[in-house]
């Protein structure tokens, strides 16, 4: 018998999304706004023909979100924890959650993190410091910033400072899983009676110059690699396209655009949500996070082992697979998943996977780490609550090797979800699935 058929009180619902992605205007913070890209497939990444996804980040965001916090502190903040106060902001708001009046003190506050350059920054900037001729001020700053960014639960720390929380807090860093995997954190502590409430934020920040040097290294490694037909090694499958758009799905894929910012979101047991009359998106039901048994820490498993086992645990004993109407998948932009999830989806769905809308809002705003759990499952709760498939975010042209429909386009299609998986993947496919459902 799970928790929740102990007490149903204690079911997942999610009751607030909030944002700090790139958008039309320079920032996307609320679900509204975040639906608007989505339900379009808007790209909103390119910037001069580079194509990288990068929100706004200013002070004054979070001045006016957080008017107590004077603006000496906030000069000392490092940009992803400005990200992950703006989204923590737009969230709480958006469920109704006043943090000023006491609604968060217990709560678990989680943080996940894929890395991104903040913390390293923060060492080279020490390093380049000159003794000499620093001022006190300028060591202070250093400092300072060095408490505040040189361990990965930096944004958590902000986070509950801001608050005053009590409650549990801890940071997920586990590459491209890392908010999938404290969604399922944050759900155990809930049905497990620990907390009533749980806000989870994904933030990542990536240095745009470095990752175009990068890329123009792998353009090297794949000229160098090329034999005499002209093909190159398995490297050009994870290509990083920063001069390109990214194509999930699509014959034409380049590879991935990168992307920073923050999403945040807020889940809360049902009894807590109901007592104080919350409207919420969804209901997260399992969470489980497997492994491919494969030797390599690089490898792909292009049959998607992990990923078949993982979602199978996640839907056991609370869902059958012919209940589940739509898969967010965890395609990237590189080739090699095309084939990777069109294993995986025909392993858990059959001959229906062939009409099972599979789709990925990534394009949108860039593959940013950290977030990526919490933007499939702030995308397939709209879709839920809405019943409606949002496009595949640059797909134009599907590819053959893709068995599933990826809804190419810029159109939303309408369509009943009751019940969807998310799937998130990182390094050494470690794989994560979520299942979703109707709250």
């Amino acid at each position: 018998m799970t928790d929740q058929e102990k007490d149903p009180g204690r079911d997942t619902l999610i009751s607030g999304m909030g944002f700090s992605l790139p958008g039309p205007e320079g920032l996307c913070a609320t679900s509204a706004e975040f639906w608007d890209i989505i339900s379009t497939g808007a790209c909103h990444v390119e910037q001069d023909g580079i194509y990288f996804g990068q929100a706004r980040t200013d002070a004054t965001d979070v001045k006016e979100r957080f008017p107590e916090l004077p603006r000496k502190a906030l000069a000392l903040y490092s940009p992803v924890q400005l990200h992950g106060l703006v989204s923590f902001a737009e969230a709480c708001t958006d469920a109704g959650l006043d943090w000023r009046a006491g609604d968060l003190v217990q709560a678990g506050v989680l943080t996940a993190r894929d890395g991104g350059d903040c913390w390293s920054s923060q060492y080279s900037d020490i390093l380049n410091a000159d003794r000499a001729t620093a001022t006190k001020d300028e060591i202070n700053a250093l400092g300072t910033r060095l408490a505040l960014t040189g361990i990965p639960m930096d944004v958590t720390n902000v986070q509950v400072s801001v608050i005053g929380g009590t409650g549990p807090s801890f940071t997920i860093s586990n590459g491209c899983t890392s908010s999938a995997v404290a969604l399922g954190m944050a759900h155990r502590l809930i049905t497990g009676g620990e907390v009533d409430v749980a806000v989870v934020t994904g933030a990542d920040v990536f240095g745009r110059d470095f990752l175009l040097h990068y890329a123009d290294l792998l353009d090297r490694y794949a000229e160098l690699s090329a034999d005499e037909d002209g093909t190159v090694d398995a490297m050009e499958d994870a290509a990083l396209a920063m001069r390109s758009q990214m194509r999930p799905y699509d014959k034409n894929s380049p590879g991935s655009n990168m992307g920073s910012g923050s999403i945040t979101l807020v889940l809360e047991s049902r009894a807590h949500a109901e007592t104080r009359g919350a409207r919420p998106y969804a209901r997260l039901m399992s969470q489980r996070t497997r492994r491919s048994p494969q030797h390599s820490a690089f490898a792909i498993d292009r049959a998607g082992t992990g990923m078949v086992q993982a979602s199978r645990d996640a839907m056991a004993g609370l869902v059958e697979p012919d209940q589940i109407d739509y898969v967010n998948g965890g395609a990237e932009g590189d080739r090699v998943f095309h084939e990777t999830e069109s294993n995986i989806v025909h392993s858990l769905f059959g001959d229906r996977a062939a009409r099972l809308p599979v789709t990925v809002q990534e394009a949108c705003f860039g593959h940013n780490g950290g977030p990526l759990g919490n933007l499939g499952v702030a995308a397939t709760s709209l879709m839920i609550q809405r019943d409606t498939v949002c496009p595949t975010a640059g797909c134009v042209d599907p590819a053959d090797e893709c068995a599933f429909d990826p809804v190419p386009g810029t159109t939303a299609r309408p369509q009943r979800v009751d019940h969807a998986l998310s799937f998130n993947y990182t390094v050494g496919m470690i794989s994560s699935a979520i299942l979703l459902g109707k709250a």
